[in-house]
């Protein structure tokens, strides 16, 4: 018995669902960073640049009152984006003059902030390409799912990774992209002549995406022939002007007020614009409940409960914890006959 209707069904995919598979979180990304830094005589040069930014990012929260908030490379990244910027940032004619500690680091050109990114970006292809795919074999049951609920599945992914891909390749997944390799929005429109399983949004973009010479998304084979993937970093650069991302976040608001169910795995809760929207459909529907899947060791479901509940500002009966790795909850919880129980059957008369 199906008690889902097409749409009803929205998937949310973090950093916490690859993790198994060997591609680290965005906060142990950090944590390698820092690694290098401390042992690898090519990103010495960028230890104090480091520190200083780390330690502006933590006061700064400080004094917000924000003592837990973790560094993680969205942030980093996102910060070097706008130092990178140098007098060209809006804000640069109201400061006046950068701190004097940053010139001291950097130099008058910035260029060693420049450098220090490019660094990150060709770690993160390393992070994020994996030698053997199989290691991500549990993301098969997407597609298992897919055929139970028999309607296209709409699954939001925050991942660079190609997990989702790799290990779904004998069913029909919309990238939105054409015969020609070009993104087009349309292709995440229902056709009915096209009988498409999956619908993936990358809404963060793709470590095999690039721009062609006009600035059209397109995508290779061989994430080895992409030296600049296009890709977003965090909360306040998803909404940018271009396609795919700002149709992306439209999407992403569309379907989750339409969700009677949305699931979340491994995703950690930590991005202001995603919780927003998230909040935001479960306050538009009084049915609507949130399953999260957040894999923590040693950590009880109460107290995840009440810091995504914080986080959310929802109450209990609408939030459903599980602490489980992702290969569990996808090959024993993602199915039809765990989710029914969740939400009450549709009748004729249910619109």
């Amino acid at each position: 018995m199906n008690n889902f209707r097409e749409n009803d069904i929205l998937i949310l995919v973090g950093a916490g669902c690859s993790k198994e598979a060997g591609i680290p979180t965005s906060i142990d990304m950090i944590k390698e960073i820092e690694g290098f830094i401390k042992n690898d005589k090519c990103w010495q040069e960028y230890k104090d640049i480091y520190y200083f930014i780390k330690s502006c990012i933590l006061y700064a929260d400080g004094l917000q009152g924000k003592y837990d908030e973790p560094l993680n490379i969205e942030r980093l990244v996102n910060t070097l984006n706008e130092l990178e910027k140098k007098e060209e940032h809006p804000i640069f004619p109201f400061i006046g003059s950068w701190n004097s500690k940053v010139v001291e680091l950097c130099g008058n050109d910035f260029k060693k902030i420049t450098n220090f990114k490019i660094e990150i970006l060709k770690q993160l292809k390393k992070w994020v390409t994996l030698n053997n795919y199989s290691e991500a074999i549990y993301y098969k049951y997407f597609t298992e799912f897919a055929k139970q609920i028999e309607f296209p599945l709409r699954i939001f992914s925050l991942n660079y990774d190609l997990c989702l891909e790799k290990n779904n390749q004998d069913t029909i997944i919309e990238l939105g992209f054409d015969e020609q390799r070009k993104w087009q929005w349309q292709r995440f429109e229902k056709n009915e002549n096209v009988n498409v399983n999956i619908y993936l949004y990358k809404m963060h973009g793709s470590i095999n995406w690039r721009r062609d010479t006009n600035g059209f998304l397109t995508y290779s084979d061989e994430v080895n022939q992409v030296d600049n993937p296009d890709l977003i970093f965090g909360t306040n650069y998803k909404l940018q002007y271009v396609d795919p991302y700002l149709f992306y976040a439209y999407e992403f608001r569309k379907y989750s007020l339409e969700a009677n169910l949305i699931i979340t795995i491994g995703y950690g809760f930590f991005d202001e614009h995603i919780n927003g929207i998230i909040s935001q459909a479960l306050r538009s529907n009084n049915d609507t409940k949130l399953i999260a899947n957040l894999y923590k060791e040693n950590v009880d479901k109460n107290s995840i409960r009440d810091d995504i509940k914080t986080r959310l500002n929802i109450n209990n009966e609408r939030l459903i914890i599980m602490n489980k790795k992702a290969s569990e909850f996808l090959k024993n919880d993602l199915n039809i006959n765990e989710l029914n129980k969740y939400t009450p059957k549709k009748t004729a008369f249910d619109s």
